[in-house]
């Protein structure tokens, strides 16, 4: 009895070696070959918030050149957690305010801060000729934001800096993320483990994730097949297609925005940037932005629309409007957005 009891220790203590020994290289060769996600990327890092599903860390800064090595980026986040300088919530004497909303093109993503177009709108309009107050834009943009965390960063945050005009900006990602919804988004512990499932996996889970690569690795593949929804992009730009229900619940939420605007004395301005795709689309390319503006003319909300711009400003391009590989514009796209948008505001006396 006690030589098997030995042998099955001494078997017991194999495996454990054996597994330890497997588990080692396994980790080694994920960090050498660098095959987990990042902890952090160029959106910062993302901790949790009391109504929000996630904000960028405040007070942090981070540089370093994209992953598809197009461009170098440096991201400076303020203390209220937006890219943005730093603002008191009560509005100075004689300032003039806008509040942009949107995800990761409201926020600059792929470009320096002084290339944002929420950052060139603020210089054009202040650099304006005449007298003029001055002009202040909240640039609340957040990557992965969608209009339901949108209307909710504006109740509990964005109402408090008293803005004259809310602009929202909205492109044909957000009816995908409306699709996944805010599990998909939303973080439990600022660990950088960066969605629902983090909840899921418990505190066991969010500290491998955060100190093991292999632990990430597999997590991550983990949370992205609990939270996927396939996505059928074409079907964004069809009238009563696949994701007719996700455009019901994105003008629903314009109309809670559109009443917290009203409310507060604000007017409200939906700008409309077309995705990468813009170019190789047909006709139904213009679907979005013929059913947004159908939508901002029943509620009496100003639309402005990119894609016109875009379209004229790519004849004549000497370079890419867009990123090939990462995507979002480049500083001569936010040139362009930046133009629509200082026009519509200019044209339809938003500002004074």
């Amino acid at each position: 009895m006690a030589v098997a009891l030995k042998k099955i220790s001494y078997f017991i203590a194999y495996i454990v070696v054996v597994t330890a020994i497997l588990l080692a290289l396994s980790e080694a060769s994920v960090r050498v070959f660098k095959l987990a996600p990042p902890l952090a990327n160029r959106y910062g890092n993302m901790v949790s918030d009391p109504y929000l599903p996630f904000k960028p860390r405040p007070n942090s800064t981070i540089s370093g050149r994209s992953r598809y090595d197009e461009f170098d980026y440096h991201v400076e986040i303020n203390s209220a957690g937006f890219r943005d300088f730093e603002r008191t919530y009560e509005k100075p004497e004689g300032v003039y305010r806008i509040l942009g909303l949107g995800d990761s093109i409201a926020y600059g993503g792929a470009a320096l801060f002084e290339d944002t177009y929420l950052r060139r709108v603020e210089r054009m309009l202040n650099e304006r000729p005449g007298n003029h107050p001055a002009v202040e834009i909240i640039k609340a943009g957040i990557p992965r934001y969608y209009p339901e965390p949108e209307r909710i960063l504006l109740e509990h945050y964005g109402i408090r800096y008293e803005p004259d005009v809310i602009v929202i900006e909205f492109g044909s990602s957000d009816v995908i993320d409306t699709l996944q919804g805010l599990d998909a988004i939303t973080i439990h512990r600022p660990t950088g483990a960066n969605s629902a499932g983090a909840g899921r996996t418990g505190r066991l889970g969010a500290f491998l994730y955060s100190h093991s690569h292999l632990a990430r690795l597999i997590l991550s593949y983990y949370r992205k097949r609990m939270n996927h929804r396939p996505a059928n992009w074409d079907e964004i730009y069809k009238p009563d297609g696949q994701y007719e229900q996700q455009w019901e619940e994105i003008e629903a939420e314009f109309s809670k925005m559109a009443g917290i605007a009203r409310t507060i004395g604000a007017r409200m301005v939906i700008l409309y940037v077309p995705d990468f795709t813009l170019f190789q689309r047909g006709e139904d390319k213009y679907y979005p932005p013929e059913r947004l503006r159908a939508w901002a003319r029943k509620n009496r909300v100003t639309f402005a629309d990119v894609t016109p711009a875009m379209l004229k400003a790519n004849v004549t391009a000497t370079t890419p409007l867009y990123w090939p590989r990462d995507r979002h514009p480049t500083p001569a796209g936010y040139e362009v957005i930046a133009r629509t948008l200082y026009e519509t505001l200019i044209d339809n006396n938003l500002v004074p």
